[in-house]
């Protein structure tokens, strides 16, 4: 057996997978209703407007949040599955019950 291995053949415990549980549809709105902020590129830390209305779709290991700008302009950024849910549970994110896009 390796000395560094943690196997002991008993079966897993508790605590976090590879697989992780979906807390949102694959398509919904949501509105900012905090400090919510993403970094385009390579850039510094840009805030997304307090009030802005988003429709969020669901990617593998992110949310891709759209919507248009003051100038009408449209507006994409990818979150983090982690960041995103940070947001919502810290009330920056407010899900739009029932309102799919």
């Amino acid at each position: 057996m390796n000395p560094q291995s943690t196997d002991n053949g008993a079966a897993p415990t508790t605590g976090e997978t590879a697989v992780e549980v979906q807390r949102f549809p694959d398509h919904f709105r949501a509105r900012v209703d905090g400090k919510v902020q993403h970094r385009p590129g390579d850039g510094v830390l840009e805030d997304i407007p307090v009030g802005t209305e988003v429709q969020v779709d669901t990617a593998l290991a992110s949310y891709v949040l759209s919507w248009n700008d003051t100038d009408d302009h449209p507006m994409i950024v990818t979150l983090a599955k982690r960041e995103f849910e940070f947001y919502v549970d810290e009330g920056a994110i407010v899900i739009a019950i029932g309102a799919a896009g």
